[in-house]
């Protein structure tokens, strides 16, 4: 074999080797950084983490049906691979659905860490409009990290998602014009993120929070709703339909009773409803009842 014809099949085998290398790992690689693969504990964090990935990736929420208790959620086989293959877990936590954690996804994101919230504060904070805005510009922030080429879409993303949450806003503030500080009670402390900002004040919760947990309230603290149901101190009475119990039964008749408004709201997304479309609901519920007075 010739110098010059060993240095040409030599250039030439170079040059197979480069495209079969490079052939090889196009896939991979090209796979790895397409598509951000989500999963979210509860269906409204899932809504978020959608408008704000777009088309860049996938989302799967492990809970979905409003019949299901975050609280009592038990993962299965299943639940844990979902998780384990996830590039992000997103979750409530406070202590609300903390069994994720112990599934080993590769890295984690909380409501709570965005709000600055501890175990043992109230957990229901998707009933805070805020929670949601600042979780959508968080989760811009990991995804971009995760695809830096796509930083920008996913901020315009995450804008144009809360300005969904505007309306939610606006009825807050709408209903704080009319609450005057007045006092409402209600069957735990599912909603208070909401009344806080309406500016009401909860009449009842010691009461709330043994309902919360499960156990009976006190004599004295069924009595003295009672009494401020009867002598028309609380501006309405809020019942989370989810939750059911004797107690929350006979208040709510004795309310009935003593035309004292009822307001329903639940701890979980409805069926056929969106984020939006839910708490707007229930916000609605307590306008209707000022313009009532």
């Amino acid at each position: 074999m010739s110098k010059k014809f060993r240095q040409l099949f030599l250039t030439v085998s170079s040059l197979l080797l480069t495209v079969i290398f490079l052939g090889a790992f196009q896939t991979p690689l090209k796979a790895s950084s397409s598509q951000i693969n989500v999963v979210t504990t509860l269906d409204f964090y899932g809504e978020a983490a959608k408008a704000v990935l777009g088309d860049h990736g996938t989302v799967t929420s492990l809970i979905t049906s409003p019949n299901v208790d975050p609280h009592d959620f038990e993962p299965t086989t299943k639940t844990a691979k979902t998780v384990a293959k996830a590039d992000l877990v997103v979750y409530n936590g406070a202590g609300y659905d903390n069994w994720v954690k112990k599934l080993n996804g590769k890295q984690y994101l909380s409501a709570a860490s965005v709000m600055k919230t501890k175990d043992g504060a109230n957990e229901h904070l998707w009933y805070d409009p805020q929670t949601m805005a600042k979780l959508a510009d968080r989760l811009a922030t990991e995804f971009g990290k995760m695809q830096p080429q796509n930083k920008a879409s996913f901020k315009q993303n995450a804008t144009k998602y809360k300005k969904s949450l505007a309306k939610l806003t606006k009825m807050l503030d709408k209903i704080k014009q009319n609450s005057n500080n007045q006092k409402v009670a209600v069957s735990e402390p599912v909603f208070d993120y909401s009344l806080n900002k309406m500016g009401y004040q909860i009449a009842n919760k010691h009461f709330a929070k043994a309902t919360e947990e499960g156990s009976d309230p006190s004599y004295s603290d069924i009595k003295k709703l009672q009494d401020d149901i009867k002598n028309k101190k609380i501006a309405f009475f809020v019942q989370n339909t989810q939750s059911d119990s004797s107690v929350i039964k006979n208040i709510v008749e004795l309310c009935h009773k003593n035309k004292i408004p009822v307001v329903k709201v639940t701890e979980t997304l409805p069926k056929d409803k969106n984020y939006v479309s839910w708490l707007s609901s229930e916000y609605q519920a307590i306008l209707d009842i000022q313009q009532k007075k």
